[in-house]
């Protein structure tokens, strides 16, 4: 059970952080297995130290801003060559080009605050968590009936044409487990002595694949440092090593390894994803989103702008990676860290920004104390506004599928080209 919370008075706030942040070479605490085996060693830090309530409160709303404009400026790149897409769109500096003149957000958003509203939702309980998360993003699939029929349609043949699907490699509408695990890790610390249940519960409400809760526990647990660390002082190789300290994964170890020889080596972007053989696309796998989105926030951890931008260009599946990246890079500096522009411009339709605000009221405390920590806090959603946003969000949808068809019967289709 979750450790009811009172709110703190600023005073205090500043000191309590200021005791995480002088904290140094802290030790794993984080022991448990899933399934029989042991997904990471242990959190980098303990999950029952407690973080300010300002600053749990600039973190809620950087990864909900960050998540958002990194989904928006992403969403026309999604998919395609890195070459299709400055042909099509152009270089940097990058605008919201999914629909003119607004930077609209897709399902990836819209799971992040499903998982925020299941989380106020859950009375502290994680299988109440997992339930209401799975009904909310269930009902999310239904109000796209024919997107979510062909996202069934394409496993289907998948599975008929190869008979062995990659659960670690399919996302469908909502259910990409990086997003969640970021809300997870920000409302988590300073709750429980141990959250592995909470994320293994979180991932397979839509996967069962092992690599999954890997990499989900990993993102969790940078979002987790993005939070505690001083953005002024922030050491991205002591974050790297203990993000290689907590895991004990073969695969996702040696890769981090390898992440750690191109970030001493102040290699950009660009030149780690062609090192790891991306340099065609981010290929749609979890540790490729993860880790990508993880390099892109130590490679520039005080620049937002270069940070996702430079993600997006590398094309492939880059919005998940983008979205990781953004999110970590919004946690540890906030609202201010994010282009003004950009954030006059995003729109979390058919949710206000008043709504948003009062979202982020109710998380920076939760559980909110002994008198309320079983009331359901959850904010009321639009219906009617949530299927007229589908509606244009489909016909957009559409439109780039029209802009991208005569580029995919050319020799610059990502999945010809060599």
């Amino acid at each position: 059970m979750l450790r009811p919370r009172r709110h703190r008075n600023t005073s205090d706030d500043s000191e309590r952080e200021q005791d995480v942040n002088s904290e140094r070479g802290l030790r794993l605490m984080h022991k448990s297995t899933v399934g029989g085996q042991q997904p990471l060693n242990g959190s980098p830090v303990p999950w029952n130290v407690v973080v300010p309530t300002h600053r749990r409160e600039k973190a809620t709303e950087g990864l909900l801003l960050g998540c958002a404009v990194a989904e928006a400026l992403s969403l026309s790149r999604n998919g395609i060559h890195p070459r299709v897409g400055l042909k099509l769109f152009g270089r940097n500096p990058l605008q919201f080009q999914f629909q003119p003149g607004m930077g609209v957000t897709s399902h990836r958003t819209h799971a992040l605050l499903m998982t925020f509203q299941a989380m106020l939702q859950s009375k502290t309980a994680p299988r109440i968590f997992a339930a209401n998360l799975k009904n909310r993003i269930a009902w999310y699939q239904r109000a796209f009936p024919f997107r979510h029929a062909y996202i069934h349609l394409s496993r289907l043949v998948s599975r008929i044409r190869q008979r062995r699907i990659d659960d670690a490699m399919t996302f469908g509408l909502a259910d990409d487990p990086l997003v969640r695990s970021l809300v997870l890790s920000i409302m988590l610390q300073g709750c429980v002595e141990s959250a592995t249940n909470w994320f293994q519960l979180c991932v397979h409400v839509s996967h069962a694949d092992s690599r999954v809760l890997h990499a989900s526990m990993l993102v969790g647990y940078a979002a987790q440092l993005a939070q505690m660390v001083d953005q002024q002082n922030i050491a991205p190789s002591e974050i790297l090593s203990r993000l290689v300290a907590a895991t004990d994964q073969p695969e996702l170890r040696s890769m981090l390894l390898k992440l750690g020889e191109s970030l001493s080596h102040n290699h950009t972007l660009a030149a780690y994803a062609r090192l790891q053989g991306w340099g065609n696309g981010i290929p749609p796998d979890v540790f490729a989103s993860s880790l990508v989105g993880i390099y892109a926030w130590l490679r520039h951890p005080k620049r937002f702008r270069n940070c996702v931008e430079r993600t997006i260009l590398l094309g492939g599946a880059c919005s998940s990676a983008a979205i990781v990246a953004g999110s970590l890079s919004a946690i540890s500096l906030g609202k201010k860290g994010i282009p003004p522009e950009w954030l006059r411009e995003v729109s979390t339709l058919p949710h206000s920004s008043k709504w948003r605000e009062q979202l982020i009221e109710r998380v920076k405390d939760w559980p909110h104390g002994v008198d309320d920590i079983h009331e359901t806090m959850a904010l009321p959603s639009s219906f009617l506004g949530q299927l007229t946003r589908n509606v244009a969000f489909s016909f957009f949808r559409m439109v780039h599928g029209l802009i991208r068809l005569p580029m995919r019967l050319t020799q610059f289709s990502v999945t010809k080209r060599k």
